[in-house]
């Protein structure tokens, strides 16, 4: 049941997160903050298949790797390879190397 509460009070935050990354998304065009933005509503995304997954709409088990698909598996590394995108692309902008 702890699981339960810990995904609902992500999957909150992580809205809002995304509700926000949509907004800041209408006010810039920036590449560095594109990436960070779709980092965010990816990551979004995610935790929906975990809760679908957990209502038992899809039919994996989340919580044992063995039993993931190859596609979500590689998927969950993705938000942060968009951050790391982002960051790198922040950092050239501003000529920090």
């Amino acid at each position: 049941m702890d699981y339960v509460w810990t995904l609902l009070i992500q999957c909150t935050v992580s809205f809002l997160s995304a509700f926000l990354a949509i907004w800041v998304w209408t006010r810039s065009r920036q590449a560095g903050w594109l990436f960070l933005i779709l980092g965010c509503l990816f990551h979004f995304l995610l935790l929906l298949l975990e809760v679908l997954s957990l209502f038992g709409i899809l039919p994996y088990d989340y919580r044992n790797p063995g039993a993931l698909p190859l596609w979500l598996s590689l998927s969950r590394s993705l938000p942060y390879l968009l951050y790391s995108a982002g960051f790198f692309l922040f950092i050239r902008k501003n000529h920090f190397f």
